[in-house]
């Protein structure tokens, strides 16, 4: 046995080429198996880390908890840490615009509060005492206060009281105008040491009346530190954020119930949403929650985030795809690396036979190459772990350093030890299926078969037929070329098997990922502008120069400007799946009209819309977007998937009637112009109806900024808007009144862009007879777009990973059969092949190679992905199947390429061999 392994050890070496190339391979399936281990921890703990950011570092909140209770969280054995927040009462903000939003809501906490909250500071620093404050930044943007660091505030801080209902009012309710005032006020003045982002939903419900400004809690911190017992201050009532074990967390509805004093059963029931409540149940539970301890907010996505088993939510579908992506890289790296033991075996065969006939079993036979496979390992598996860590750092720093001043949030870098053990695990698996199948096949290898071998080589008649066009074309190198196929099929089948593997592993995921970031995009994009503008007018609004107020402040990089006009058709032309989803909507003797919304948009707005859609002549009508998102509910699942459908059958040249209504204040019908149609007399609630035909110049899905969300959405310019009626008078019919005026923009800085457009407006006679009502969105558009980068570094690192293992597969299984066939090359060239005939034979092999390869590997990859569509559809997804074009152009012109590159370098490399040494070499 010791003798096979020295036998063993030197054919390693004395095949350096092989040896290296083989390590090279196991290095590479390691190096990606640990990378996506580490991407996939890196991705998961990112996003943690990105929640914990955007909403805070908790799972449940529970509010109205009184001092005294605090002890009942802190030993709950089920709750792993807390940290806590006192509402200390509103004031009134002076000079605040945003008139439902009139106070600032006064919140202290201590140095745990600011550390896991969602405070995240923009500038200056948190309070560190009783008289220090920290103000957030939507207080300039949203209610057009500007107060700076090291500012001095005074605050009359007390109780919202509701005089109608007689009672006070809570911390996120909306603000009741003329029904509420302030009562029991404190003075209290504050220094501003630090400016923070808006914080989280559920800390600053969107519906708030109030700022939130945070102060530092003494009494917390002495709580916290145990100088103080919580017992003394029975009355004050806190907001307590807990965190749970990982153990409560994976019953967290049984642990809340408990806590909140409900009944569990019917908590868990209430919180599924693939189990249906009876109207009973539903009403018990909502008396149940009104009678609860507690009020609580459940922090979903991260607990859906760090609660891994079961598998739920956002990381059920990354997971699946990190598994099925794994599962690729072993197939792959298996039929690779296995390529190389059967070229290096099919070119042992006589020194096996010449073993077997010396007295060497079957069994040594099978652990000479299973030791090969062990001592490749030993060398391949530590260096692939440690570089695909290394590259998942790199890729990582990457990111970070290329999306630094944008995101909202860094990458974090994460390894996980049982995520690496279980990559070392699978390249472990990898090596020893790749060597199981050699091992056997050169154990059963008689001595006779071995010495002749010509068992690779199967040869008929019929077979050797070579076409005359292939020998017109390419010579004598490709008539030999043609044959050496026919008769060494099994190696090229090899060969073109492993390219087919590739070409169809990089479609697939392709397709897959770029399915996996559609369905998230439809699931969480909303925002794609950070400057929003409304507009309320008393006079008309000329368009092109509302435009170029908008257009014309500096640091502008996209901007539309629109004027929506709603219109009513009847009867519209819907497809068959939108048709069906809007009769189970309205039911079926339901309203049958649609609402269309037409915007007019200025000249160049329009023009690049239509150039963006691909729509030509698109003054002559308007542009349809026909394609929406609906939540959908399935009944196979019993859950609400997003599906994207088409809306209607139109299609560019058709007509739709679009209907309107002239109002009493509105000019007589004597303005009605030849071609209107009136389909009702005057009524008092609905004037007179009439129609207009509008013409569909162009039908698109492509939605342009500020319109994500519309359902039926049809853009005209202005021409195009007024040639609806003969005379251009639908000014007369249809304004003023009747349209609403929007922007939106995408400007580098928004709170420059905010500033600057209202100190051009305020104040300004031009604009006397319009308010402008703006929205900073910065935060918002800055929130998803860190996630939509966080999801794209995992996405296009899985393809990038993917890409990888095949061009080495390839140049793997390429490369060492050029070089193991270098005596046959050198045995044609010593019998007088020139060196055009050869590169003409290799060129051959290369169309062979590559034309078999992308006829059998593009249509298989198409193939499956539509098989997975359907499968997912099966099981309630919602998905349009489209081919994944980009995936298959890049695959072929790198398959191509890729092949031409290596024969050609094989081919210089061995026109410098020496004929006579590489025909004498027998280790090859």
């Amino acid at each position: 046995m010791n003798l096979m392994k020295t036998l063993t050890l030197k054919n390693l070496k004395l095949n350096r080429k092989r040896t290296i190339v083989t390590i090279i391979g196991i290095i590479l399936a390691t190096a990606l198996l640990s990378a996506l281990v580490t991407l996939v921890s890196s991705f998961q703990y990112s996003l943690i880390e990105y929640q914990k950011q955007k909403d805070g570092d908790f799972h449940v909140k529970f509010s109205g908890v009184k001092m005294s209770e605090l002890s009942e969280f802190k030993n709950n054995r089920n709750i792993e840490s807390t940290f806590e927040t006192i509402g200390m009462g509103f004031a009134k903000l002076d000079g605040c615009k945003n008139e439902g939003k009139p106070y600032a809501y006064v919140m202290a906490t201590d140095e745990t509060g600011f550390e896991r909250g969602c405070f995240n500071l923009i500038e200056g620093r948190m309070a560190k005492n009783g008289d220090e404050i920290v103000i957030p930044r939507h207080l300039k943007t949203n209610g057009r206060i500007d107060i700076k660091v090291g500012d001095e505030i005074t605050l009359d801080v007390g109780k919202r009281y509701d005089s109608n209902t007689e009672s006070v009012i809570g911390e996120n309710s909306a603000y009741e105008y003329e029904a509420e005032t302030l009562t029991d006020t404190v003075t209290k003045r504050y220094k501003v040491v630090g400016i923070m982002e808006r914080p989280g939903y559920k800390m600053e419900d969107y519906s708030a009346a109030g700022y939130t400004f945070v102060t530092y809690s003494d009494e917390l911190a002495a709580i916290d530190n145990g100088s103080k017992s919580e017992a003394g201050e029975a009355d004050t009532t806190l907001t307590v954020y807990s965190r749970y074990t990982q153990k409560a967390l994976r019953n967290k509805d049984a642990v809340t119930a408990d806590i909140i004093g409900v009944d569990e059963k019917l908590f868990e029931k209430a919180n599924d949403s693939s189990v249906e409540m009876t109207a009973e149940e539903s009403d018990r539970f909502i008396k149940e929650m009104e009678n609860a301890k507690y009020d609580i907010y459940m922090n979903g996505y991260l607990i859906s985030y760090e609660c891994i088993f079961p598998i739920d939510g956002l990381f059920k579908p990354l997971f699946t795809v990190a598994a099925v992506v794994a599962l690729i890289i072993i197939l792959t790296s298996v039929y690779c690396i296995k390529n190389s033991f059967n070229i290096s075996i099919t070119e042992k065969i006589r020194q096996y036979g010449m073993l077997s006939s010396v007295g060497a079993t079957r069994r040594q036979i099978k652990s000479s190459v299973k030791t090969e496979a062990a001592m490749l390992g030993v060398v391949g598996i530590p260096v692939g772990t440690m570089s695909g860590i290394l590259a998942a750092l790199i890729l990582v720093k990457v990111v970070n350093a290329l999306s630094a001043g944008w995101l909202n949030f860094a990458l974090s870098f994460h390894t996980s030890l049982p995520a690496l053990i279980l990559a070392v695990i699978l390249s472990i698996a990898t090596i020893y299926f790749s060597a199981t199948g050699s091992a056997r096949r050169a154990a059963r290898v008689t001595p006779l078969e071995a010495i002749r071998n010509t068992k690779e080589i199967k040869i008929k008649s019929a077979k050797l037929k070579t076409p005359a066009i292939i020998g017109r074309i390419w010579g004598i190198g490709g008539v030999i070329s043609y044959k050496n196929i026919k008769r060494n099929n099994k190696k090229y089948r090899t060969t073109v098997t492993s390219i087919v593997i590739c070409s169809v592993t990089f479609i697939v995921i392709s397709y897959f990922m770029s399915l996996a970031f559609g369905m998230v995009e439809m699931s969480y994009a909303s925002t794609d502008y950070n400057i929003g503008i409304n507009m309320s007018y008393k006079k008309d609004i000329d368009i092109e120069k509302l435009t170029k107020l908008v257009s014309g402040i500096e640091g502008v990089d996209d901007y539309l400007v629109g004027a929506g006009y709603d219109f009513d058709v009847d009867n519209p032309e819907y497809t068959k799946e939108y048709g069906e989803y809007c009769r189970q909507l309205y039911g079926e003797s339901g309203d049958t009209s649609q609402m269309f919304l037409i915007t007019v948009l200025d000249d160049k707005s329009y023009d690049k819309y239509a150039s963006d859609a691909g729509i030509k002549n698109a003054t002559a009508g308007a542009i349809l977007v026909n394609k929406c998102t609906f939540d959908v509910y399935d009944e196979n699942s019993s859950k609400y998937v997003k599906k994207e459908m088409e809306l209607y059958k139109y299609k560019a040249g058709d007509t739709i009637k679009c209907g309107y209504n002239v109002y009493d204040d509105a000019p007589s019908d004597d303005n009605a112009v030849e071609g209107d149609t009136e389909s009702s007399t005057e009524d008092n609630n609905n004037g007179v109806r009439k129609t207009v035909d509008v013409t569909i110049a162009g039908v698109t899905d492509k939605v342009p900024i500020g319109y994500n969300g519309y359902t039926t959405l049809l853009f005209m310019n202005q021409k195009g808007f007024e040639s609806l009626w003969a005379d251009g008078k639908s000014g007369n019919e249809l304004k003023p009144g009747y349209a609403h005026y929007s922007a939106y923009v995408v400007a580098e800085n928004a709170d420059d862009y905010q500033d600057t457009f209202e100190k051009e407006t305020e104040g300004n006679p031009e604009y006397s007879q319009i308010s402008f009502y703006v929205s900073n969105l910065d935060k918002e558009m800055r929130d998803e777009k860190s996630l939509f980068t966080l999801l794209g570094v995992f996405a296009y690192g899985l393809i990038v990973v993917i890409a990888l293992i095949g061009i080495t597969n390839i140049i793997n299984t390429l490369s060492t059969g050029m070089e193991l066939r270098s005596r046959e090359f050198a045995t044609l060239r010593s019998i007088g092949m020139t060196d055009k005939q050869f590169a003409g034979m290799v060129r051959l092999e290369s169309v062979f190679i590559s034309v078999k390869a992308l006829v059998i590997g593009v249509p298989l990859g198409v193939l499956i992905n539509y098989l997975l569509c359907f499968i997912m559809n099966r099981m309630g997804g919602a998905i349009i199947y489209k081919p994944p074009y980009k995936a298959i152009i890049l695959c072929i012109v790198v398959v191509i390429m890729l092949i031409y590159a290596i024969m050609k370098l094989s081919m210089t490399k061995l026109r410098h061999n020496n004929i006579i040494e590489t025909i004498k070499n027998e280790n090859l």
